[in-house]
C-alpha cells in the first residue's frame, strides 16, 4: 500500500466545486472515476481544501492509498488519460510517507483573486477573472489590504452557511500585484472561512471605487457584522495558487 500525493490543476467553471456531491459533477468525483478506470481500485481521495463551484486551481493537492505498484509516471499518465476532455489535469505525482495527509498536514494556502480592470472586457480573461469597467484606486486598496494580516475575528467576512467552529483566522500575507489591466489580490493563510476571500475582495473593491476609505477594513473587523461588508465576488475570479507542506 503506497500513499500517493497528487498535485492538480483545474478550470472550475464546469464543476460544482471540489467535494463529491450527489447528482453533481465535481472535481473529486471525476478524479476518483479516473483512478478506478486506470487502476481498478475504488478510492476516495483526500483533498487539501474544498474549493467552491467555479473556483479554479493551479496546485490543489490530494492523497490516496494505492495497493498496486505503479511508477509515478504511470499514475500521472494513467489518470490523465482517463480524465479525457475534463478540465482537470494531474500535474505531479509523488509517493509520500504514510503520515502525509493533503488536508491536515497543509501549512499554508495561497489564493489569488483576479480582476480585469478595463473599459472593454477580455475574451481570454473572461472565465478566470472578473471584469470591472470603472477605474480602480489601486494605491488605496494597497493601503487597506495589510489590515487583514494577523489573527482576527473575521465574522464580517464570513458567508452565511459557514460551518467553521470559529470565525478566528490568521492571515500570514497579503499583496496586490498589477499586470497591465489585471489586478491580482493575493492572500496566504493556513485556512480560510467559507467565501472569506471573495468577501474581502468585494470590500477592498469598495475602497478601490472610492466608496470607502482604507480604514474601513479595520472598522469591519471590529464590527463583526457580515451585512456591513462589501459584496461576495463571483467564484470565477478565485484561484488556488499554491499549498505549502
Amino acid at each position: 500500500m503506497t500513499n500517493i500525493k497528487l498535485t492538480i490543476e483545474y478550470h472550475g467553471l464546469p464543476y460544482s466545486g471540489w467535494q463529491s456531491q450527489k447528482n453533481e459533477k465535481t472535481v473529486q468525483d471525476e478524479i476518483q472515476k479516473a483512478i478506478f478506470k486506470f487502476s481498478g481500485e475504488k478510492k476516495i481521495i483526500q483533498g487539501a481544501g474544498r474549493t467552491d463551484a467555479g473556483v479554479h486551481a493551479l496546485a490543489q493537492c490530494a492523497n490516496f492509498s494505492l495497493e498496486k505498484d505503479f511508477s509515478e509516471y504511470q499514475i500521472l499518465s494513467g489518470i490523465n488519460f482517463h480524465l479525457g476532455n475534463e478540465k482537470i489535469k494531474i500535474i505531479q505525482v509523488e509517493k509520500v510517507d504514510d503520515d502525509f495527509n493533503a488536508r491536515f498536514t497543509a501549512k499554508l494556502k495561497t489564493y489569488h483573486y483576479q480582476i480585469y480592470n478595463s473599459i472593454s472586457p477580455s475574451v481570454l480573461q473572461d472565465e478566470i477573472s472578473v471584469h470591472i469597467r470603472q477605474p480602480l484606486n489601486v494605491e488605496a486598496m494597497r493601503e487597506a489590504i495589510p489590515k487583514f494580516i494577523g489573527k482576527h475575528d473575521f465574522s464580517s467576512f464570513r458567508a452565511r452557511g459557514c460551518q467553521a467552529k470559529t470565525p478566528i483566522r490568521s492571515i500570514n500575507m497579503t499583496e496586490i500585484d498589477q499586470e497591465d489591466k489585471k489586478i491580482i489580490f493575493i492572500f496566504q493563510a493556513q485556512s480560510f472561512l467559507y467565501q472569506q476571500i471573495r468577501i474581502m475582495v468585494g470590500s477592498l473593491l469598495e475602497i478601490g471605487l472610492n466608496n470607502q476609505k482604507p480604514s474601513w477594513i479595520t472598522d469591519l473587523l471590529n464590527q463583526k457584522n457580515r451585512s456591513l461588508a462589501g459584496p461576495t465576488m463571483p467564484s470565477k475570479g478565485l484561484l488556488l495558487k499554491d499549498i505549502q507542506y
